[in-house]
């Protein structure tokens, strides 16, 4: 074959190639370099008149891109962690507030968990310890309730703030059948009440209810001083 006629073939390819692959129809897409065939379907998936997609996503066609929100940081097909949302820490003010509706809707739980999460930014608040110790006497969990309702105390400042604890550590000490500590607790509760200047009457008459019925069980027996601060087993003389 004469040099020049294979040097025309040459040239002839070069020419043609350009021209064949330009022929393509430019409004399909493309699949990892190779121009739509329909009758060419990669592995796993489905032949789609819209074509594939340019690679991206583990070369998905693009009927399923299209269901994918751009906005979202991961999705079934990304490669990178799910992103793990990130809780927003609230205040004491938010925790006292959650707690307060929590009793108010009877769930106690919830109430017990807001008031010790307003505690931990607060340690010494009273109002936290107060409504810590009313969530777990609402769940019978006197024991508890009643370490509470002596820490409240120890955290309140004047009458105004402590006279609620003290009747509700008399109510739990009458639930523990510790009469004449509860008696003692409630006494104070009267005591501080009044030195409060608060008027909530229902509550008031509440307290005498409760310490009627103390009374009444106590009958004549001989009174003993029991401290609201100590446990009986402390009070008294030791000799």
């Amino acid at each position: 074959m004469p040099r020049n006629f294979l040097i025309f073939l040459i040239l002839m390819v070069i020419v043609i190639t350009p021209g064949t692959i330009c022929t393509a129809d430019v409004s399909k897409v493309y699949y990892n370099g190779y121009a739509f065939n329909p009758n060419f379907v990669p592995s796993g998936m489905l032949p789609y008149e819209a074509g594939w997609s340019h690679g991206a996503l583990f070369s998905a066609p693009n009927w399923l891109l299209e269901q994918i929100n751009p906005d979202e940081m991961s999705t079934v097909l990304d490669r990178g962690p799910t992103p793990v949302p990130t809780e927003v820490p609230q205040d004491y003010d938010t925790y006292i507030a959650e707690g307060y509706a929590a009793l108010q809707a009877g769930n106690y739980r919830e109430a017990y968990a807001a008031y010790f999460n307003a505690k931990e930014i607060k340690p010494t608040s009273s109002d936290a310890g107060y409504g810590m110790a009313i969530a777990l006497e609402k769940q019978n969990r006197y024991l508890s309730s009643l370490d509470a309702y002596t820490q409240a105390i120890a955290d309140s400042h004047g009458a105004a703030f402590n006279w609620a604890s003290y009747a509700g550590k008399g109510r739990v000490l009458y639930a523990l059948h510790r009469h004449g500590e509860a008696k003692f607790a409630l006494e104070t509760a009267i005591a501080q009440y009044e030195k409060a200047g608060v008027s909530y009457p229902n509550e008031r008459e509440e307290l005498n209810k409760l310490l009627h019925v103390i009374n009444q069980k106590i009958g004549n027996q001989n009174p003993v001083f029991y401290s609201a601060y100590i446990p009986p087993m402390f009070s008294g003389n030791n000799e």
